[in-house]
């Protein structure tokens, strides 16, 4: 888990560290930036693309996180239900021994004592699969931020299709800060992309429902006090 935390966050320095080299040695003077007016169904037309564009990522780091981790998984998995196996047989033949009058007491707890023997086996089985889950899930995040990232840098931009006009100049600032976020979005996935359009209708829903409880509210004092 550390080596991969190691790995992780070695790669986040060398793309932050490329983006301020990119920042320092560019002189420009960012301009400032206007957005357009935004409508729920306008704003999940502008992150619709985006969406389809992370169901791409995704799908290709399940394709590379499968290469390399599924064969360890397997047999993580493999070992995890041999131990369940090994354990219920044991619980079966304490049990049975339990319920048999004729058993010897020593029998009894020979069979009690190996269902305690093998239960670390198991212990042990299942969490080195949770360990291993960690840090493959650890690794598809990497992957997916490397990938979003080179879309990104290639021309998918999350934040310039909000602007009002997205040919006007913006700066290299605002472009890197685009790349980042989108590089970030898009690693998340699908999911979040659609969690995020849900988040923002219901906001914006939410106000236009204020807005018109506090118009018929005026409304209405107006009619009592004319």
């Amino acid at each position: 888990m550390k080596k991969t935390t190691t790995i992780v966050l070695s790669v986040l320095l060398v793309v932050l560290g490329a983006l301020v080299v990119y920042l320092v040695c560019s002189d420009q003077e960012p301009p400032p930036v206007g957005f357009k007016p935004l409508t729920p169904q306008a704003f999940v037309e502008s992150v619709g693309w985006l969406f389809v564009v992370a169901l791409f990522v995704e799908r290709a780091v399940e394709v590379v996180v499968m290469v390399f981790r599924d064969q360890q998984a397997d047999e993580l998995d493999e070992a995890e239900e041999h131990a369940v196996r090994v354990v219920k047989a044991a619980i079966k033949r304490a049990a049975a021994l339990a319920g048999d009058n004729t058993a010897a007491p020593a029998d009894k707890k020979a069979a009690i004592d190996a269902v305690e023997a093998v239960r670390p086996a198991l212990v042990t089985a299942r969490q080195n699969k949770l360990v291993y889950r960690a840090e493959t899930k650890e690794i598809a995040l990497l992957v997916g931020f490397v990938f979003g990232l080179f879309v990104s840098l290639a021309g998918v931009r999350a934040l310039h299709g909000l602007l009002l006009d997205a040919t006007a100049p913006t700066g290299n600032l605002f472009t890197a800060a685009d790349i980042m976020v989108t590089g970030a979005m898009l690693a998340g996935g699908s999911e979040g992309i659609h969690r995020m359009a849900n988040a923002f209708t219901s906001f914006m829903d939410s106000v236009a429902a204020r807005g018109d409880q506090t118009q018929r509210k005026a409304n209405e004092d107006t009619r009592v006090n004319p």
